[in-house]
C-alpha cells in the first residue's frame, strides 16, 4: 500500500510539473508561429494532427491493453511472462507503424481537399505532410513499446520527466527555426529529432531500470486471447475518441476554413493543457489502481473511489471556475481581439472540459479493469451520435455546434453507460450514491461558477493587470467557497479525504 501511494505521489508530481511546463512552451511556439508566419499555419498543423489521430486507429489500443496485462506478471516477478509480452508488443507496434505509413501515403490525394485554401502557406504542402508523417511513424518503429514497462511498474514519473526535458529542448529549437531561420520545414524536422531522442532515452532507461525485462519469447494462448479481446473493445473506444476529438478540427476546416481553425486550435490549446492535467493524474493513479484491484477487496476499492472522486471534484471545480473567469482575458492578452472566439463558444469549451474531467477517476477504474470489450456498444452508440451531432449542429450553428456535440454525446451515452457497467460488473453496490454525489458536486460547481463570474467580472483593469486581478479574486473565492461547500454537504468524506491526503504527503 505504501509503495502504491509513493508511486502515485511521484507520478502525480512529475505529471503536474510536466503539464505546467509543456503547455507554456507550446503556447510560446504557437505565438511565434502567428508572429513570424500566420494563423493559417496553426490551422494546418491542427489538420495534420487530426489526420494522424485518425490514422492512429491502427494502434487499436494495444498500448493500454499491454499495460493492463503487465500488472500481474510484474507484481509476481514473472520475468518470462513480461519478456514474452514485450516481444509481442514490439512486433505489433512495428506492424502498426507500417500500416500508419501506408495510410498516410494513401491520404495524399485527399490532402488539398482536407486542408482547403492554402494561399497563405508558402511551403510545399506535401513536403510538410511527409515530414509530419515521418515523425508520427518513427515511435512505432523504434522503442515506444517500452513505455508500457514504466506505466505498468507505476513509474510514469521517469517517462514524464524525460519527455518534459526533451519537449523543452525541442520547443527552443522550433523557436529558432521560426524566428532565426524562418523555415517551417526545419520546424517539422525538429519534431522528428525530438521523437527520436525520446525513443533513444526510453531504450537506455528501460535497460538500466529493468535489466531483466527485454523482448524475448512469446505469450501464451490465454494471454493472447485476453489481449485480443481487450484490443477489440479498445479499438471501438479509439474510434469514439477520434470521432469526438479529431473530426471536430476537420469539420471546422470544412465549414469555416483554415483561419477559423487557427482560432479554434488556440482555444483547444488551453483546453488541452487543462484537461491534460487531469489525464496526467488519471494515468498517474491508474497503475496503482490496477495494482490495488489485484491486491485489495472490492469494498476497499469502492471506498478509495469515493475518496478520490471527492478530492478530484474539488480540483475540477477550481479549474472550471478559473477557465470561465480567465479564458477570454488570457486569449485577449495572448493572441489579441481578432483571434478570439465569442463568449458563448468559450463557455462551451468550459462545459466540455467539466464534463470530460468529472469522469476521470471513474475512467481510471474502468481502464484498470480492462472492461473495453464489455463497453463496445456504448462506444459505438456514442461515436454514431457525436458524428451526427457535429455534422448537424456544425451546419446550423457553426463552431458552437461542433463544440456542443461531444458535450451532449458524453452525457447522454458515455457517462451513464460506462458508470452503470462499472458498478454492475465490479463494485456491485453504491451506484445510486455515486450518481447522487455527482449531481451534488455539479450543483456546487455551477453555483460557484455563477458567483465567481459575477464578482470577477466587476474587477477593474485590462491587460495583464486586469488578468492578475481577476485571478487573485478568483483564487480567494475558491479558497473559501470550495472547501466550505464540500464540507457542508459531505463532512464525512472531507475527513476521510484529508486523512488520505496526509497519508500521501507523509509517504
Amino acid at each position: 500500500m505504501d509503495t502504491r501511494i509513493l508511486n502515485s505521489k511521484r507520478n502525480i508530481i512529475a505529471g503536474v510539473l510536466a503539464n505546467c511546463v509543456n503547455p507554456v512552451f507550446a503556447l510560446v511556439v504557437k505565438s511565434a508561429t502567428v508572429r513570424y508566419f500566420c494563423v493559417e499555419y496553426l490551422g494546418l498543423t491542427g489538420v495534420f494532427t487530426s489526420i494522424f489521430q485518425i490514422l492512429n486507429l491502427a494502434e487499436l489500443g494495444f498500448a493500454t491493453a499491454i499495460t493492463v496485462n503487465l500488472y500481474r506478471p510484474l507484481k509476481d516477478n514473472d520475468t518470462v511472462a513480461v519478456q514474452g509480452i514485450l516481444a509481442y508488443y514490439r512486433r505489433v507496434y512495428r506492424i502498426v507503424g507500417l500500416v500508419i505509413l501506408a495510410g498516410g501515403v494513401a491520404v495524399c490525394p485527399l490532402l488539398k481537399s482536407l486542408v482547403g485554401d492554402t494561399a497563405r502557406i508558402g511551403e510545399n504542402l506535401y513536403i510538410l505532410y511527409f515530414l509530419f508523417l515521418a515523425e508520427k511513424t518513427m515511435g512505432f518503429m523504434a522503442f515506444m513499446y517500452k513505455e508500457a514497462l514504466f506505466n505498468a511498474a507505476q513509474r510514469l514519473d521517469i517517462t514524464k520527466t524525460v519527455y518534459m526535458i526533451i519537449y523543452a529542448v525541442k520547443s527552443c529549437l522550433q523557436l529558432a527555426a521560426l524566428a532565426v531561420f524562418g523555415s517551417f520545414y526545419l520546424y517539422f524536422t525538429v519534431l522528428i529529432l525530438g521523437t527520436l531522442a525520446y525513443n533513444i532515452a526510453l531504450d537506455i532507461l528501460s535497460k538500466k531500470k529493468f535489466p531483466d525485462y527485454f523482448p524475448q519469447g512469446d505469450i501464451d494462448e490465454d494471454t493472447r486471447k485476453n489481449i485480443r479481446k481487450q484490443v477489440a473493445g479498445l479499438s471501438v473506444s479509439n474510434i469514439l475518441g477520434v470521432s469526438r476529438d479529431s473530426l471536430n478540427t476537420i469539420m471546422v476546416t470544412s465549414f469555416l476554413g483554415l483561419y477559423v481553425t487557427g482560432q479554434y486550435s488556440n482555444y483547444c490549446a488551453i483546453y488541452d493543457a487543462v484537461i491534460g492535467f487531469f489525464l496526467v493524474i488519471t494515468k498517474a493513479i491508474m497503475s496503482s489502481i490496477g495494482n490495488s484491484i489485484v491486491s485489495e477487496s472490492v469494498e476497499k476499492n469502492y471506498r478509495n473511489l469515493t475518496k478520490m472522486e471527492f478530492l478530484h471534484n474539488m480540483v475540477t471545480t477550481a479549474c472550471t471556475v478559473y477557465m470561465l473567469v480567465l479564458y477570454q482575458p488570457f486569449m485577449r492578452l495572448w493572441m489579441g481581439e481578432d483571434l478570439m472566439l465569442a463568449d458563448p463558444v468559450m463557455m462551451l469549451f468550459v462545459l466540455y472540459f467539466h464534463i470530460r474531467a468529472m469522469a476521470e477517476v471513474r475512467n481510471a477504474y474502468f481502464s484498470a479493469l480492462g472492461y473495453w470489450w464489455k463497453a463496445r456498444w456504448i462506444f459505438i452508440a456514442e461515436a454514431v451520435l457525436v458524428i451526427a451531432l457535429m455534422f448537424t449542429l456544425g451546419k446550423f450553428f457553426g463552431i458552437a455546434g461542433i463544440v456542443l456535440a461531444p458535450c451532449i454525446s458524453i452525457l447522454a451515452v458515455n457517462y451513464i453507460g460506462i458508470t452503470n457497467l462499472l458498478f454492475k460488473e465490479y463494485f456491485g453496490r453504491g451506484r445510486r450514491e455515486y450518481y447522487m454525489n455527482r449531481v451534488l458536486y455539479t450543483v456546487i460547481t455551477l453555483a460557484i461558477c455563477v458567483i465567481a463570474r459575477y464578482i470577477c467580472g466587476r474587477v477593474p483593469g485590462e491587460g495583464i493587470e486586469g488578468m492578475i486581478g481577476r485571478g487573485a479574486v478568483c483564487t480567494c473565492l475558491l479558497a473559501v467557497l470550495v472547501p466550505a461547500a464540500m464540507y457542508a454537504v459531505k463532512r464525512d468524506y472531507m475527513k476521510e479525504a484529508l486523512s488520505f491526503v496526509r497519508q500521501i504527503i507523509r509517504s
